[in-house]
């Protein structure tokens, strides 16, 4: 039987445990992968703690949105992918921090793409394309980016400024330069967001990728909840504002899109570190307590 990081209850870091695990089936439109190298995201500490609770869990659940590894088995109705084929893909059921990962959304790695690069992409890539294409931000209009040195962030800022779309980033003083040679404006969290923005020139919509509280900030300067999305707060009901949810409809073109970009050097992503897999709860200890800022990997 194959090892799996499994969530045993709802808690801190400590709950993930490597354990062994059934190996999973691949169904009709499902390929199986032997996997190498898997991400991790805010939102996984958000499932492990309990505090997300709009992503419903099952017992002993494996948590992870993102894996690349290589081809193991190929279900029913799959064409086109082959045993052997190396590839990045995107779990909307979770299942990522294991040895095997079943998925029905995948892309080919290229070759120029490391294994642990294509396992940080997935996740990010969709949510960036994903929220932008709910807002329907277009070429012209200015958006707050709210967490835009983050690995979502990041990308959303160079998908929509090559959009035509200025970009208002809210970022911590470490990421201005960064922000900047994305194309954005950098501006500053805190008490004086909303001024800081309006000195900027106003915004038309607002892309919640941090989940840090500026909800109320958000509405004010957008004008209202609709236009307002969030990836991860919990108060987004409070203020009428969307929570987000990954789905395969969301931005389903999202992974071989930005995958092209990443081989070919047109899009850049957050530094990486990697953990060894069994080291899963190490990784989620490091991401909460702040003591890294790249974008952990876990590898076998």
């Amino acid at each position: 039987m194959p090892n799996a990081v499994v969530l045993s209850a709802f808690g801190p870091p400590e709950v993930l445990r490597w354990a062994r695990v059934p190996l999973p089936e691949p169904a009709e439109g499902q390929i199986r992968i032997k996997v190498a190298a898997a991400g991790v995201g805010p939102t996984d500490l958000d499932l492990r703690s309990g505090r997300l609770k709009a992503f419903p869990l099952e017992p002993d659940a494996v948590l992870g949105f993102e894996v690349a590894g290589t081809v193991d088995a190929v279900g029913p109705g799959v064409t086109g992918t082959f045993v052997g084929d190396d590839v990045a893909a995107l779990l909307f059921g979770l299942g990522g921090y294991a040895e095997y990962a079943l998925a029905s959304i995948w892309t080919p790695k290229p070759a120029p793409v490391s294994f642990v690069d294509a396992a940080a992409l997935p996740s990010s890539a969709e949510a960036a394309a994903g929220v932008l294409r709910q807002l329907g931000v277009t070429a012209g209009e200015t958006l707050l980016l709210l967490g835009g040195g983050g690995s979502v962030g990041v990308i959303a800022t160079q998908l929509a400024v090559a959009q035509g779309v200025k970009v208002i980033s809210a970022v911590g003083a470490r990421d201005d330069a960064l922000a900047a040679r994305l194309g954005a404006t950098p501006v500053r969290y805190g008490p004086g967001l909303v001024a800081e923005v309006r000195r900027a020139g106003g915004v038309q919509a607002v892309f919640d990728a941090a989940g840090r509280g500026a909800l109320a900030d958000a509405v004010e300067l957008a004008g209202g909840p609709e236009r307002v999305i969030t990836l991860s707060d919990p108060a987004a009901a409070d203020f009428g504002v969307t929570l987000s949810h990954p789905s395969p409809d969301r931005a389903p073109g999202a992974l071989a899109e930005t995958m092209a970009m990443l081989a070919d050097g047109r899009l850049v992503m957050r530094e990486r570190m990697t953990l060894p897999m069994a080291q899963a709860a190490r990784a989620h200890r490091l991401l909460e307590s702040g003591e890294v800022r790249r974008r952990i990997v876990l590898t076998l």
